[in-house]
C-alpha cells in the first residue's frame, strides 16, 4: 500500500510536522463511518475522537462557513486544546466526519474547498478515504436522502431537471469518480489511506488493521463485530418520501403542508411496524426495481474512474465487484 503523496502540495500551507500524528477521516457518507466512529476510533484503540461535543460541529467549523468568512487560523484553534488533551493521554486524534468528503445528493460541490480548508487547517495530518462499489453507494445514499427528509424520486434525484444551468446543486454522477478526490488529496497531503468498504464488510480485522499501521500503531486492542445502520423495508422509505414532501420542512424538503418538527425522527419510530407489515418478497421485488434503474442509469460510467483509483492506490478494486 502506498501512502506517499504523488505531487507537491503546489502553493498549499506548508508542511506542519505537529499534525502530522492526527488522523482526517473524511467518508464516504455509506463507507461505514459510523463503525469507525463509534467502534474503532476510541480510546481502547488508541484515539481520541472527543471534539466536546457533537460531530455535527466539525461541518459547522469546516464545511457550513461561507467563503470569505472561513479562516483556518480560527478553526484550528478551536481544535488544538482536544489534540494536545488527546497528546497527553497517549492517544491519536481523529477528526471524523463524511460530510468532509462533499454531500452527494447535491453533488458534493464542496468537496474540493473542503481538502483545500482541510490542508489549510491540518497542514501534513494524515487522510483515510473509504469507498464503496458505486451501484449499491448510490442505492445507499438515496435511501438516506429519503430518510434525512427528502421527497424527490428516484429519476428525478438521479437525473437534473432541465434547464440544466446549475442554479441548484443536484446529484451528479460525476461525485462517485473516486479517482479526482483521492489525487486531489494526495496532492495536498503526504499520507493518505484508500479503503474498500467491501473489505471491511469482508475482512473487518484486516481493514482496521491497515488503518492502525498506516497510523503506525499497535493492532486494536478491540475489534466489536455489530451492524449498524441496518437497511429499511422499502415499503417505508416508499412512504416516507410522500410524507416528507407534506410533513417535512428542512434543508431536503422545505414547506411541508404540515410542518411537525423533526418529522423525519419521528417516522424513524415506525420502522419495526413496517418490518412486520411488509412482506419480504414484495421488499425485494422493490428493491431489485431500484437496483436495476440505478445500474442502467449509471451504464458503466465508472470504469475508467475505478481503473484510475486502482491506479492511484494499488487496491484491486475488481475483486470486490467495482466495474472496472
Amino acid at each position: 500500500m502506498n501512502f506517499d503523496r504523488v505531487n507537491d502540495s503546489g502553493g498549499t500551507a506548508p508542511a506542519d510536522a505537529n499534525f502530522a500524528d492526527i488522523l482526517i477521516h473524511i467518508g464516504y457518507h455509506k463507507t461505514g463511518s459510523t463503525y469507525l466512529q463509534d467502534h474503532c476510533f476510541q480510546p481502547i484503540n488508541g484515539y481520541s475522537s472527543n471534539i466536546g461535543g457533537s460531530r455535527t460541529r466539525i461541518v459547522k467549523d469546516i464545511a457550513f462557513p461561507d467563503n470569505f468568512v472561513f479562516d483556518p487560523f480560527m478553526c484550528r484553534s478551536l481544535y488544538l486544546p482536544y489534540i494536545e488533551t488527546a497528546r497527553d493521554n497517549r492517544l491519536r486524534f481523529v477528526l471524523s466526519h463524511e460530510r468532509l468528503s462533499g454531500y452527494p445528493p447535491s453533488g458534493g460541490y464542496d468537496r474540493m474547498l473542503i481538502a483545500d480548508r482541510l490542508v489549510r487547517t491540518f497542514p501534513a495530518a494524515r487522510i483515510l478515504i473509504v469507498v464503496r462499489e458505486q451501484v449499491s453507494l448510490i442505492r445507499s445514499i438515496y435511501s438516506q436522502y429519503i430518510t434525512d427528509g427528502g421527497d424527490l424520486s428516484l429519476h428525478r434525484f438521479l437525473e437534473t431537471p432541465e434547464p440544466q444551468l446549475g442554479r441548484m446543486p443536484g446529484f451528479r454522477l460525476e461525485v462517485y469518480e473516486f479517482d479526482r478526490l483521492i489525487r486531489h488529496y494526495q496532492e495536498l497531503f503526504d499520507r493518505v489511506l484508500v479503503l474498500p468498504f467491501e473489505m471491511m464488510v469482508r475482512d473487518l480485522e484486516g481493514f482496521v488493521e491497515q488503518i492502525s499501521q498506516f497510523m503506525e500503531m499497535p493492532p486494536p486492542a478491540s475489534i466489536a463485530k455489530v451492524v449498524t445502520n441496518s437497511r429499511r423495508p422499502v415499503t417505508m422509505q416508499v412512504v416516507q418520501r410522500f410524507a416528507n414532501r407534506l410533513m417535512s420542512n428542512n434543508e431536503l424538503s422545505r414547506g411541508g403542508i404540515v410542518q411537525i418538527p423533526r418529522f423525519a425522527r419521528r417516522f424513524a419510530r415506525l420502522k419495526p411496524v413496517f418490518e412486520r407489515l411488509t412482506p419480504q418478497s414484495f421488499d425485494e421485488r422493490l428493491n431489485r426495481k431500484i437496483d436495476r434503474n440505478i445500474r442502467a442509469f449509471v451504464a458503466g460510467h465508472y470504469r475508467d474512474s475505478n481503473c484510475r483509483v486502482m491506479e492511484l492506490t494499488g487496491l484491486d478494486l475488481e475483486k470486490f465487484g467495482y466495474a472496472v
